[in-house]
């Protein structure tokens, strides 16, 4: 009789994933259902079903009810899984169950490729993706949309109102009987819409939010491409230079405004460096986040907006760039030597949408007898310049990506790289999950396979198990030591096996 094991090659990926999963220590990273007990029918041991999501998601299989069918017909999951056949609810339930121990997982192989210098470690590259939540748009409110929607109501229901007075007044009086039932039954259901209404008002009121979603309550509605908006999920990852691999990552459901600074520590930390550069695009362009990151020891490399449609209309003799700060005086000089002073003030800048900040003002009186004002403002005053209070690192940032272009343009290739892969070449544009905590578990098994596609790619299958046989005996220390991190000195007892 012909042996599974035979038709398994072996530079297969499967084996890859089988020999990785046997040897985690499932029980210490947090698993479920890892120990058995003695009496009863033993569950499905999450290794058998570890290995089968991280085949599935390798191979473009996510849903539970494919990878049942899988367990059935496939002869890779037949060897893999020693030809068990858990049911499309059980392996549903693992992936609901196991939120934190995938994220551990995920962690774990982070640790194996830093130990075989798959990392650079010098330039990483961070950027977000917009994948769909489990939210219908209609599903997701603001309170424009919903006075909208209480307005539309009132105006139903003055309508209904008005039939039922000439239901009332119409001589026919069993056609108007069967009318006025109808419309009542109409009534009932826009008073009930109209409650649910004002409830979710209430609710959004009484909230920070400025919006509300009522099937997966912690997704929200995203802007994906210029004005193309869908309630999504806010995937950002942090890749390094070297292989373009997945380093750290986190899902959130905002802009990428605030995300440049804390990715770039977790990768740090991650990494064990304490300096490092990092590129990404114009969405992450925020002065706070670049002066922080200033501060932690993080060198940005992030593009700057391009110039408003009014600072186009200006000769570019007279571009802010042009207008020289002295810093001794805290004044500017302008292009024809005129000098705009500030009172010294700071004023708050406040914008729909982005982070507010202060600034001070620059004018001069001398604008209304320059005779280059026209090139230089439209404005009946003159010249104002707003100077942000992260100017100053604002500025340093600029300078270096004008004078690091060749080094920028590789942040495409390092940043874009996983997520075309896993949306376009995957096609996991949307996740199946509810709830940043669900999500941000699916995401560990994307990114974790993602890893692993791209080191066979790199190594091969035969190398790569070769190193993995190798990490095998020093594995429980690295292991203990990220256990700590994640769980706290207390709460984990080292235990390291013979």
């Amino acid at each position: 009789m012909l042996s599974v094991d035979t038709l398994i090659a072996t530079d297969n990926p499967v084996r890859v994933i089988d020999l990785f999963v046997d040897l985690l220590d499932l029980n210490a990273l947090g698993f479920n259902k890892t120990v058995c007990k003695q009496e009863g029918r033993p569950p499905f041991h999450a290794k058998d079903m570890l290995k089968l999501y991280y085949y599935g998601y390798l191979n473009r299989i996510r849903s539970s009810r494919k990878l049942e069918t899988e367990c059935e017909r496939n002869v890779e999951v037949w060897w893999l899984m020693r030809q068990l056949k858990p049911s499309y609810r059980t392996i549903a339930d693992f992936r609901k169950n196991n939120n934190d121990a995938l994220k551990n997982g995920y962690k774990i192989f982070i640790s194996f490729l830093k130990g075989e210098d798959m990392f650079s470690k010098e330039v990483i590259g961070i950027d977000g993706t917009k994948l769909r939540a489990q939210n219908n748009k209609k599903n997701n409110f603001n309170e424009d949309k919903l006075k909208k929607h209480l307005a539309n109501i009132e105006d139903k229901i003055e309508t209904y109102l008005k039939e039922l007075d000439e239901c009332d007044a119409a001589e026919d009086r069993q056609a108007s009987e069967l009318k006025k039932k109808e419309v009542q039954q109409k009534l009932e259901l826009l008073k009930q819409r109209k409650e649910n209404y004002e409830q979710l008002n209430k609710k959004l009121t009484e909230s920070d939010d400025k919006q509300i979603s009522t099937v997966d309550e912690e997704s929200r509605l995203l802007t994906v491409k210029d004005n193309i908006a869908e309630v999504s999920y806010n995937i950002q990852a942090v890749s390094d230079s070297k292989h373009s691999l997945i380093i750290e990552f986190d899902t959130v459901n905002e802009s990428d405004q605030h995300q440049l600074s804390p990715m770039a520590c977790k990768a740090m930390e991650t990494l064990g460096v304490e300096e490092i550069t990092v590129e990404a695009d114009k969405g992450y362009h925020v002065g706070k986040q670049l002066q922080e990151c200033k501060e932690k020891g993080v060198t940005t490399l992030v593009a700057y907006p391009e110039r408003n449609s009014r600072a186009k209309q200006i000769d570019p003799a007279y571009h802010i760039d042009k207008f020289l700060y002295d810093a001794a005086n805290d004044t500017y000089i302008c292009p024809q030597g005129a000098i705009l002073t500030t009172n010294g003030e700071w004023y708050d800048k406040k914008r729909k949408n982005r982070t507010s900040y202060q600034i001070k003002r620059y004018s001069t009186p001398q604008c209304k007898t320059c005779p280059a004002k026209h090139l230089c403002t439209s404005a009946k005053q003159g010249r104002l310049i707003e100077r942000s209070q992260y100017q100053e690192v604002i500025d340093e940032n600029n300078k270096r990506v004008d004078a690091n272009a060749a080094l920028y343009k590789k942040r495409q290739q390092i940043c874009e790289h996983p997520f075309g892969t896993i949306k376009r070449g995957w096609g996991y544009n949307h996740t199946l999950l509810r709830g940043i905590k669900k999500v941000n578990a699916e995401m560990a098994i994307i990114f974790t396979v993602y890893n692993l596609r791209r080191v066979i790619t790199i190594l091969g299958v035969p190398e790569l198990m070769n190193r993995l046989k190798k990490w095998k005996p020093g594995y429980h220390a690295i292991k203990n030591c990220l256990i700590k991190v994640l769980y706290g000195e207390k709460n984990f007892e080292v235990q390291i096996r013979a």
